[in-house]
């Protein structure tokens, strides 16, 4: 069985937070910064109250059936054809993202710490422990993902001591003056990064609590400090450079920690980017599962064997994965995601309660 016991609000706290964080880390505030230059710490904040937005639009949707994951009332809502195509559809989604975080960071470390390590290799390991932990039940998933919020802790200070060297504080002023329209554009690239959160879709009936609403307090605390950490590292990152330095960096955070010297550890930015990795694999094994649990229900009968599952997308994430070692695909497939994000954590959620609520109130009449 994949559910031998239900997950706490403090598991379902550390699978949001490490779920949400991610590559992302090591590029804010470079998306964010397009149009609003140093104004991008407040396009984080409303990045950030928009994820809390739709967090409360599938806190909704999934209080309307409390005993079922998305997988299993959607039939009620759209019917069997319908129904089918949506899981597929968020298991094809789930299994992209995977794929999406995978080869990101694969290309990170390629760069930045394994020169000589080809990409497949990178690529190869990090699906292969992904995998084996996602064929996994929820409770042990949850369990792995609390024991490394102590390496995410880690990276955490080890961010905030490389952020107290020299900078500028003028950078962050005047205030304002990009304007309102530029820093809502740049909102929308800081709302991609809180993607993870749509978890709850599936793990709602799972969570052991008094109250249902005690969930709802439990994302928004997870997502609350998502948003607060990332607007660390962008008051961090805009201290350290200037508006044009910023607009040429993509992964500003790796050079504020490469230029940190610290007399106990020589490359703190290979130290960071190497504990990082476990927390990046977070994302990919829970996007994994996410994704098997979608796929099962693809179907007349659920299928039971989830390990299978696992391994076959895990597979596939491989083998379209290893033609993504260049850059520019990367970019390209970043760009397909953002748009695949949108519509499958935001749109697709959105209708769904919509018909529920007119199925409801046709069936009354």
């Amino acid at each position: 069985m994949i559910h031998l016991k239900k997950i706490s609000l403090n598991q379902l706290i550390c699978l949001v937070i490490l779920t949400q964080v991610g590559v992302s880390v090591l590029e804010i505030p470079y998306a964010e910064s397009r149009h609003a230059g140093y104004d991008s710490w407040m396009s984080i904040l409303i990045g950030g109250l928009l994820a809390q937005i739709v967090i409360f639009i599938i806190y909704q949707l999934s209080k309307r059936y409390p005993d079922q994951s998305l997988q299993q009332y959607i039939f009620s809502i759209l019917g069997k054809p319908l129904g089918w195509l949506v899981n597929l559809l968020f298991a094809l989604y789930c299994a992209e993202s995977s794929l999406m975080v995978v080869i990101s960071y694969a290309d990170v470390l390629n760069r930045w710490v394994l020169f000589q390590t080809p990409f497949f290799v990178i690529l190869g390991i990090t699906l292969v422990v992904a995998t084996y932990i996602a064929s996994s039940t929820l409770r042990s998933i949850s369990t792995i993902t609390q024991s490394i919020l102590n390496m995410f802790l880690i990276c955490f200070v080890i961010i905030f001591i490389s952020g107290m060297g020299k900078g500028d504080w003028r950078h962050f002023l005047p205030i304002g003056t990009h304007g309102i329209g530029a820093i809502i554009k740049d909102s929308l690239p800081a709302f991609w990064a809180y993607a993870g959160y749509e978890l709850l879709l599936y793990v709602f009936p799972f969570v052991k609590c008094k109250k249902k609403k005690h969930i709802f307090i439990a994302m928004s605390i997870a997502n609350g400090f998502t948003t607060l950490f990332y607007l660390l590292i962008t008051i961090i990152v805009t201290y350290n450079f200037s508006e044009s330095q910023l607009n040429t960096i993509t992964e500003p955070m790796v050079y504020i920690l490469r230029k940190f010297r610290w007399p106990v550890v020589q490359s703190l930015d290979i130290l960071f980017m190497t504990i990082w990795l476990s927390v990046t694999t977070v994302t990919v094994f829970v996007y994994m599962f996410l994704s098997a649990r979608y796929l099962a229900f693809v179907g007349k009968k659920e299928i039971r064997n989830h390990p299978l599952l696992v391994w076959i997308i895990g597979i596939l994430c491989f083998s379209v994965g290893i033609w993504f070692s260049d850059r520019q695909s990367i970019f390209k497939f970043s760009e397909y995601h953002n748009k695949a994000t949108m519509i499958m954590i935001a749109l697709v959620p959105t209708i769904i309660l919509l018909i529920s609520y007119v199925r409801e109130k046709v069936a009354r009449e």
